[in-house]
């Protein structure tokens, strides 16, 4: 019997060292350094947001947080690359929209947008622009949808697959009911030239990198996808002036995590991402981008994940597109 109790009692001794083990490490995090998987390749959007985070994080919280870049399949191996970590806090991921569409877009994306991920938090967001060559006959997107209505499937578009801009693209021509053929870019900047040249007459992209094209005259604006107007662009109209409200949406960025990581070190993360927005450089350098911050605790950003994830699988099934 008192060999049972000596059991009983040195294996409560070992699981409460065991827990007081696992209590410092999580106040210790981060001891080693923390990876930022990102599924972009360096100089665009997604990277730049996200080596300001991790320089910042670093210099908070005393380890280094680096990056690296996984473009491979627009992002799906990076995304498949957290989702089996170790959900210990130390490999993380920076999303874009893409890792919410690839989600229902790709038959086999490699990763579970809804089980295999926890949301740390929000970083920031940016309206898109419906741009159009300057010598296209159309000015607004009334205009683009009455033409497209006479000219069926003779107009066409350019984006990137399962880019966010061609979802907004998508999602327009569902609810303008008008037919615009899609022409498949690996990329926005060959996008932009194609418009700029007159190759194809029609894009959506973000207003930080179609800004300057904009400003130029080198190719016009039709409207904005944010709920009101930009001071960036104070003389386009948004997308629910033009009446369509269901357009109203933002290429956005966000830290996610392997399910099961530990809930103090995701708080831990999301109380220093909101601290680092608060910044006035944070705030300067975001605005520089043509963006806003997306603040959002982790309770926040789940419901705006989810959110976005419910409303472009929704898009993809009315569609039909799937990549396989």
């Amino acid at each position: 019997m008192q060999g049972r109790i000596f059991v009983i009692k040195r294996s409560i001794i070992v699981l409460a060292a065991m827990l007081a083990t696992v209590t410092v490490s999580y106040a210790q995090y981060p001891n080693k350094p923390v990876k930022i998987v990102m599924p972009a390749a360096p100089g665009g959007g997604t990277d730049i947001h996200g080596r300001y985070l991790a320089a910042r994080l670093s210099e908070r919280l005393g380890q280094q947080f680096f990056i690296e870049n996984v473009p491979a399949a627009g992002g799906n191996v990076a995304a498949a690359q957290v989702a089996k970590a170790d959900p210990d806090g130390y490999t993380l991921l920076m999303i874009a929209p893409a890792t919410v569409i690839n989600h229902s877009l790709y038959a086999k994306p490699g990763y579970d947008g809804i089980k295999d991920f926890v949301q740390i938090g929000g970083w920031a967001q940016s309206p898109l622009l419906f741009v159009a060559n300057p010598d296209f006959p159309v000015n607004s997107l009334k205009e683009l949808t009455e033409n497209a209505k006479a000219n069926p499937n003779k107009l066409s578009f350019g984006n990137g697959p399962g880019f966010i801009n061609h979802m907004v693209m998508e999602l327009y021509k569902i609810e303008a009911g008008v037919s615009i053929q899609f022409v498949p870019y690996r990329g926005m900047a060959p996008v932009m030239t194609d418009v700029i040249s007159g190759v194809i007459p029609l894009s959506v992209d973000s207003t930080a990198s179609s800004r300057q094209f904009v400003e130029s005259g080198k190719v016009k604006a039709l409207a904005i996808t944010s709920a009101k107007r930009s001071p960036l662009f104070p003389n386009v109209p948004t997308v629910a002036e033009a009446g369509y409200p269901k357009l109203t949406g933002f290429s956005w960025y966000g830290l996610l995590g392997p399910a099961k990581m530990p809930a103090d070190i995701v708080k831990k993360l999301s109380d220093e991402i909101i601290a680092i927005q608060a910044e006035p450089a944070t705030i300067k350098r975001i605005d520089e981008m043509g963006a806003e911050p997306l603040v959002a605790n982790t309770a926040d950003f789940t419901k705006y994940y989810m959110g976005e994830l419910e409303k472009w699988t929704a898009v993809i099934k009315t569609t039909g597109l799937k990549i396989d």
